[in-house]
């Protein structure tokens, strides 16, 4: 991508001599700073596309446009392979069960003090505020009204715990409750799903060409409905197609992505 902002500035017009139909123009025509490749040599041979089409339209002003269109691969397969991961991912949360060893650790420790209460309220009731143990280096002693205080302040905070890591795992499991019903209803509609890009281009008289726009358009599974996001640059969509030929729309639209943001 180095010298990016330089190439994007003229990589739109481009001339072809001679007669051939428009679409034959763009096609075998190159562009002044990407030379290296015909225009068709570059888009008709990308990795990530089933295949390409070539067509001339009419726009809103009677102008004819030729668009190109590459209908990327593996567009059914990413669906599903996306909500079996979903469904693996909600089904073995690392999560949930992180925060259920830790939930048993506390409800344990919890029984724990709360016998160590009761223990040190009947020394209390029975009048022995402290008890003194012998050991081989002297005496110990346990205060139980100090065993008390803190065995309550010990639980308190432990009950505070435990209903907090409750109400996570109650939040988790919701969300992973949708990411199943998300699963579950991507599976049952993806079928004929698509993905495609659009280039258009128009051809001047003397059979120069230039780059008008570019669209990405994905299918909604869940509208059934195709949706359109133009590219903010299709400069720097052709400056990838003709730099990297992209083996998945993920690894494509990322590179988009990171382009726009320079």
């Amino acid at each position: 991508m180095k010298n990016l902002k330089v190439a994007l500035a003229c990589i739109s017009l481009a001339a072809l001599s001679g007669c051939s139909s428009e679409i034959d123009v763009i096609r075998e025509g190159r562009l002044e700073l990407l030379p290296e490749y015909k225009v068709g040599q570059a888009l008709d041979n990308r990795k990530l596309c089933e295949s390409t089409d070539w067509s001339v339209i009419e726009d809103e002003r009677g102008r004819d446009v030729v668009r190109y269109t590459c209908n990327f691969k593996d567009i059914e397969k990413n669906y599903r392979d996306t909500a079996n991961e979903m469904i693996d991912a909600a089904k073995n949360d690392s999560r949930l069960i992180t925060l259920q060893e830790r939930l048993n650790e506390l409800e344990s420790e919890i029984a724990r003090e709360k016998q160590l209460l009761k223990k040190a309220q009947n020394h209390i009731d029975s009048g022995n505020s402290w008890t003194e143990r012998k050991t081989e280096n002297g005496s110990s002693y346990t205060v139980w009204p100090r065993v008390k205080q803190q065995s309550i302040a010990d639980i308190e905070n432990h009950e505070r715990e435990v209903r907090s890591i409750k109400n996570q795992i109650s939040m988790i499991e919701k969300e992973n409750q949708d990411s199943l019903s998300l699963a579950q209803e991507t599976l049952e509609k993806y079928k004929g799903a698509r993905a495609f890009e659009t280039i258009d281009w128009v051809v001047m008289e003397d059979e120069s060409f230039m780059v008008l726009s570019g669209s990405m358009h994905h299918t909604n599974i869940f509208k059934d409905t195709i949706e359109e996001t133009p590219h903010e640059n299709i400069q720097s969509a052709l400056y990838l197609i003709y730099n990297e030929n992209f083996d998945t729309l993920f690894a494509y639209e990322d590179a988009l992505q990171q382009i726009a943001e320079l």
